[in-house]
């Protein structure tokens, strides 16, 4: 009979703490940020905003560019602050960085190119890394001419991912088989023939630089638009 009195008093006791702890959750006390969750999502980018005024205000300049160059809206302007994030995280840098001001032209070829012929081949996308800082590039082992230092090129991928990747890359192709060499349209196909986990996510690279396309060695012989 007492250790049925006990276990009651500690059940009674369990229920009041958490009758307390969701009070105090649901009223914003004790709120885990989102920036704990995903810390490359929109509410740690505005978390990241928030620690320096003046980035705020980069950021305002940085959407009024945008839409004084019709190119607004193609993508949320706040992705095109990301940092490829595996690469800062294996090297010890910020996943955020607004790129320098005169290099905002050189991202509008691409943008357009992802609101013309991207986006109506294979639906609505998200930027997962664009400029790129010499500092990362060469921890990244990046190109020494990557189009990601000059913010001539996006890294994207779809924002519902799609079950069959391979469907996703061949209507990429198409879509670059298409639209050009007029469109000046550089393609980064990353797929894996032997599905041993590289890529799965569909992950491609679009820059307005020049008609090309690579694969996942990053050489033209690479590039599975041949096979596709």
């Amino acid at each position: 009979m007492a250790f049925l009195k006990r276990l009651v008093s500690t059940l009674l006791w369990l229920a009041l703490f958490a009758a307390v702890v969701w009070i105090v959750w649901d009223r914003g006390v004790l709120r885990v940020p989102l920036a704990a969750i995903d810390p490359s999502g929109e509410s740690a980018f505005e978390q990241w905003l928030d620690e320096e005024p003046e980035r705020r205000a980069e950021y305002r300049a940085l959407q009024a560019f945008l839409a004084e160059n019709d190119a607004a809206g193609i993508v949320p302007a706040w992705q095109l602050a990301r940092v490829d994030r595996f690469y800062a995280e294996r090297c010890g840098l910020p996943i955020w960085r607004l790129p320098p001001r005169d290099l905002w032209p050189n991202v509008l070829p691409a943008l357009r190119l992802v609101r013309d012929e991207v986006v109506p081949a294979v639906g609505p996308v998200a930027v997962q890394s664009s400029y790129r800082t010499p500092e990362l590039n060469v921890c990244a082992r990046g190109a020494s001419q990557s189009r990601h230092l000059r913010f001539e090129a996006l890294d994207l991928r779809l924002e519902t991912p799609r079950a069959d990747v391979a469907s996703l890359y061949r209507d990429l192709c198409a879509m670059h088989d298409a639209a050009g060499p007029a469109s000046c349209m550089g393609l980064g196909a990353y797929y894996d023939f032997n599905d041993d986990g590289f890529n799965r996510g569909g992950r491609f690279h679009i820059d307005g630089a020049g008609y090309r396309t690579w694969g996942r060695t990053y050489t033209s012989a690479s590039s599975p638009c041949g096979r596709l």
